[in-house]
């Protein structure tokens, strides 16, 4: 019409909606304001359906986790048998624990998590009294330990249980460490928690860059959820976690053969991680594993030293003696940041000394599986 005039506002609003990029900007800045926002399901205490706890995939979780420990229950409500399990005054759902689960226990696992997977930090969800937890803190790792039993937390073996032991009871809310972690080992837990509640342990796992986890495939005290390999293949990487089975069957080989070395162990017993050969999945986070603080994972010597029975063997680059007597130096060393910690047999001996000082003495029957 004569005489109308468009305000330059409308102008610059035609312009913008003629352009495609404009609504690729619109929409990333929709994404960044919804993971940036807080949750209403952060805090709530509640595992039901309608109330899961908000994390994504491919995001640490949005707000730091409160720690919820366990509700006692008093001697006269404790109703059931526990058997050889401990933890007095814990409710049923928490599984119990043993003094010693030599079914659970693989040193030649854990130094292969340190030695080729270059693991240096770890969560070790569901770790009773910290048998296992304990290796990795005395062998230089920096270890959490997070358990649902009062009873166990109380008698745990943690060096330092204000930073390292952390008490909560998944089936009251979710948690998650403060930052990322190279592994999560989890052993004897995953069975005991309804899959109800697995929202609650989940955002645990993806602040790990590797999940080292077992089930069950019988029945036991509180065992809620025991299903077949398949099973919980589909669950986890439902939540992203990616399956490896080569390295799933690098871990199971490794506990396997340690059974048939006959190892000692304790009280004349040998090393059986029957948990680990038979059921223990390895899975890789890829959000959590891409982070430049995780670059050292899979610390490998790269350097070319020859095959043996077919094999590949590897050196360490940098100057290096060969077989031979000879010094190679043609390859640059690698950066000490990026290379596993070293393992020693002193290291060994304190663990194995602490875990026999903590059992019962030789008249007492150990709790044992």
């Amino acid at each position: 019409m004569k005489g109308h005039m468009v305000l330059p506002s409308v102008i610059v609003a035609r312009s913008l909606l003629r352009k495609p990029v404009f609504f690729s900007l619109l929409g990333f800045l929709f994404v960044i304001y919804f993971y940036s926002s807080p949750s209403p399901f952060c805090s709530s205490p509640s595992s039901s359906p309608d109330n899961y706890p908000f994390y994504s995939t491919y995001s640490p979780p949005p707000h730091p986790a409160v720690a919820m420990p366990s509700v006692r229950i008093s001697a006269a409500e404790e109703t059931f048998d526990r058997k050889i399990y401990g933890g007095a005054g814990d409710k049923a759902h928490l599984g119990g624990f043993t003094e010693l689960d030599l079914m659970g226990i693989s040193p030649a696992v854990w130094t292969l998590m340190l030695q080729y997977f270059g693991v240096k930090s770890m969560l070790d969800v569901g770790c009773g009294k910290g048998v296992s937890t304990t290796w990795f803190a005395l062998h230089g790792v920096d270890a959490l330990c997070v358990e649902g039993s009062h009873d166990a937390v109380e008698i745990n073996l943690m060096p330092d249980k204000a930073k390292q032991v952390v008490e909560h009871d998944f089936s009251r809310g979710p948690w998650w460490p403060s930052k990322t972690v190279d592994a999560v080992w989890c052993v004897e837990f995953t069975e005991h928690v309804g899959r109800n509640f697995h929202a609650n342990y989940l955002p645990a796992f993806h602040q790990a860059a590797l999940i080292f986890v077992s089930h069950s495939h019988w029945g036991g005290w509180h065992h809620v959820e025991v299903h077949n390999d398949v099973w919980w293949k589909a669950k986890f990487q439902a939540h992203g976690f990616v399956y490896s089975e080569d390295l799933t069957q690098m871990v199971r080989e490794t506990a396997k053969k340690e059974k048939q070395d006959n190892i000692a162990a304790f009280r004349g017993q040998n090393y059986n991680a029957q948990h680990v050969w038979t059921t223990m999945q390895v899975f890789i986070n890829p959000a959590v594993a891409s982070l430049p603080q995780h670059a050292h994972l899979f610390a490998e010597d790269g350097c070319y030293e020859g095959r043996e029975n077919g094999q590949l063997v590897h050196k360490p680059c940098g100057e290096y003696v060969k077989r031979d007597g000879t010094k190679d130096s043609t390859h640059t060393a690698m950066d000490p940041n990026f290379l596993p910690l070293e393992i020693t047999p002193e290291q060994d001996e304190k663990w194995k000394k602490l875990i026999q000082t903590s059992l019962p003495p030789v008249d007492e029957p150990p709790n044992e599986i």
